[in-house]
């Protein structure tokens, strides 16, 4: 899995060729309703992904995710996210996670401010399922923290 990742880290580094017209992520959440387990999977494009962690390996894109994607339960506690890894599916970067969120998504805030650091007009867009329900969120440069209804 560290080899895979650290692969896809050096190509998106040198996958400039294949531009596209938008900076854009998206995030799905979907919750397990009877454990409150989250999985969350992001999908970026590889080349926007390697100028924002260039050289820096499964670690570094680790960490960048972790200092840039945040859920916060509806009591005010950080959820902690667990790093599932990364593949690389064509021009597309997917990045799984998991967390487990007391109480469940509703309520629960998250920060979305994946390369808005990097691009203008970055639009990330998170997806929720939980409770019966789908919830969307969207996140440009700037923006805060946003409750799940």
């Amino acid at each position: 899995m560290v080899a895979a990742t650290a692969a896809l880290i050096r190509f998106g580094i040198g996958a400039f060729v294949a531009a596209h017209p938008m900076h854009t992520s998206v995030i799905e959440l979907v919750e397990n309703s009877s454990s409150h387990a989250v999985v969350v999977i992001l999908r970026v494009f590889a080349d926007d992904f390697g100028t924002v962690v260039p050289d820096r390996g499964p670690a570094g894109a680790e960490a960048y995710v972790r200092s840039h994607l945040e859920l916060t339960g509806a009591r005010g506690s950080p959820v902690p996210l667990r790093w599932g890894g990364a593949t690389l599916s064509g021009d597309v970067v997917q990045i799984r996670l998991s967390a487990q969120v007391p109480g469940g998504l509703g309520g629960t805030r998250v920060r979305a401010a994946l390369m808005c650091e990097r691009f203008p007009d970055q639009v990330n867009i998170v997806r929720a399922t939980y409770g019966g329900r789908t919830a969307s969120l969207l996140f440009t440069r700037g923006d805060p923290a946003k409750a799940l209804p």
